[in-house]
């Protein structure tokens, strides 16, 4: 917008507002100049009315009739209402809108002023009220000259007041290809080692308040990253693709959550890592024993507003940090390695903090390590030869001959164990299927039925190969034993929860959030064993290769 300076005598600032109602959902601000240089913007706590005002501070004064250019961006959360069609997820989610449809002044402003409201790819059944619509487009434009007979006087007056009913818009649109995603925590380390390595890991929980199930998760990464690996406590997240273009400076992910996980419902949340690498020449500059890196700390943008984000930059084989562009809020030293600490509150898509650090190596630190690597490796192998010559007799380091390892039994024992598993675990999903009622509760005893038949059945069938395979090894012994005490303390902790949620529904215990919390530390511990009886199977199968 410009303004135009109408006094006798200079100005060196002016007044925008918003509303008291949407103050709090305002989460930044700036302004800038014609030239693109960032002017002093602040909340100035004054009150007109149902409106707060903020401060813009010019560069230098606005003499009288001088004219400056000035343009204001601004951020707001929760402004938007979802609703559906109807009451299942599948049916069409309205987005709505409404606000103002001009900036909001404590002055009087010219009849030429136009609004353009961009809607998200892919937007249909688009409603704007008196604006001109772009459904092709995908926008709705607000232009003043269209409703002039229904303004009196030769301005629009202070805070909008006489455009009237006007004053207001309203925007509805459907859109089925996205909803409300927030990320609720998101943790980074960027890991800095004078050996050439810029790692970056995050960890983050992800969670769909919206109205519409959700089967993707859409982020953006530095266009020179590589390595990206994906993954869960599960393990790797598969169906992950990027598509690089030559004209961004970023490269985009897509998470297919449909490959090899569940889609996220409403109301569900899914935590993940990703972890991928910077190329060091791109960051660093070296000066003998100082180093300088420039990086975005928000190195990864996604597509939703981050409640809360730390960051930890490790700088290994650091002696001291020289200078820096951005203080941190705190500073450690452990290990040989400096750590800058970084928090922020509401982080919303596209912003960035590019932050400069220059530091000087610790020579001394990175001169030891590889000469202490060579001690130790000295000293294990003399170890061990002196170890071999004194042996008198062969040691039995229990590792079996390719001859006498029984390859059907263990494939045998492998399918049906593996078979027993899935199994198990359908019964898992069924059980809490029902309790979200999902499925009927008559296919649910069916496939309870069904399955711990099966169980028994499997349980017959593996004993003569696990007799087997206890008489060919004590390697094989001890695999099946610890296999055994799992599965124990599997069924332990099945009786458990069992026993937990009748205590729990009969009002035996002080509080849900108990319940939750006991619930998900029985959960955890299954989540374990299952993880502990996949790596014994494993280790089962890698004597058939």
């Amino acid at each position: 917008f410009s303004i135009k300076n109408l006094n006798n005598n200079p100005i060196t600032s002016i007044l925008i507002a918003i509303r008291l109602n949407e103050s709090d959902n305002l989460i930044f601000f700036e302004s800038r100049g014609i030239d693109e240089n960032s002017l002093l913007t602040e909340r100035s706590h004054m009150k007109m009315g149902d409106y707060e005002m903020i401060a813009i501070y010019f560069d230098s004064p606005i003499l009288p009739q001088q004219t400056k250019t000035i343009s204001f961006l601004t951020k707001f959360k929760d402004l938007l209402t979802y609703h559906l069609e109807g009451l299942v997820p599948d049916q069409n989610q309205f987005i709505n809108y409404k606000g103002l449809v001009y900036p909001i002044f404590p002055y009087k402003s010219e009849k030429n002023s136009n609004a353009i409201y961009f809607l998200p790819q892919g937007a249909s059944n688009l409603d704007g009220g008196w604006g001109f619509e772009q459904p092709d487009l995908f926008f709705v434009r607000y232009d003043f000259q269209s409703i002039p007979s229904m303004v009196e006087g030769p301005y629009i007056t202070p805070f909008l007041e006489n455009l009237n009913e006007n004053k207001d818009i309203y925007i509805s649109f459907v859109q089925n290809d996205m909803t409300l995603m927030e990320i609720e925590e998101l943790n980074r380390e960027i890991l800095i080692s004078p050996w050439g390595i810029i790692q970056i890991d995050e960890e983050l929980t992800i969670k769909n308040f919206g109205l519409k199930i959700m089967s993707s998760i859409m982020l953006n990464i530095p266009h020179d990253a590589r390595g990206i690996y994906i993954s869960d406590d599960i393990g790797e997240i598969l169906g992950v693709s990027i598509i690089d273009s030559e004209y961004s400076r970023s490269k985009q992910v897509a998470i297919n959550l449909l490959q090899n996980r569940v889609k996220m419902m409403p109301n569900s949340s899914f935590q993940f890592k990703i972890r991928y690498f910077l190329p060091f020449e791109n960051y660093i500059s070296l000066n003998w024993i100082q180093e300088s890196f420039e990086i975005d700390i928000f190195s990864t943008d996604y597509e939703y507003l981050i409640k809360q984000q730390n960051t930890k930059i490790k700088i290994k084989g650091c002696y001291s940090v020289d200078s820096i562009t951005d203080p941190p809020e705190s500073i450690k030293k452990a290990q040989g390695s400096i750590i800058l600490l970084y928090s922020s509150d509401i982080v919303f898509p596209l912003e960035s903090r590019i932050i400069q650090v220059t530091f000087t190596i610790d020579i001394f630190d990175l001169l030891m390590r590889p000469v202490l690597f060579i001690l130790l490796i000295t000293v294990f192998v003399s170890i061990f030869v002196f170890l071999i010559k004194k042996r008198e007799k062969e040691y039995d380091t229990q590792e079996l001959k390719r001859d006498f390892i029984p390859i059907n039994e263990i494939r045998e024992f492998c399918i049906l164990y593996e078979e027993k598993n899935a199994l198990i675990l359908e019964i898992r999903q069924s059980t809490e299927d029902a309790k979200k009622k999902k499925i009927a509760k008559k296919n649910y005893k069916n496939i309870l039925s069904k399955n711990n038949s099966k169980i028994e059945e499997i349980q017959k069938e593996i004993i003569p190969f696990k007799i087997s395979l206890n008489e060919a090894s004590e390697t094989f012994v001890n695999i099946i034993r610890k296999l055994d005490v799992l599965d124990a303390e599997r069924l332990s902790i099945r009786d458990s929860l069992n026993l937990l949620e009748s205590r729990y529904k009969r009002g035996r215990l002080p509080s849900r959030a108990a319940y939750i919390k006991l619930s998900g530390d029985f959960k955890k511990r299954r989540k374990k064993i299952d993880r502990t009886i996949d790596k014994f199977l494993q280790q089962l199968r890698s004597y058939l290769l």
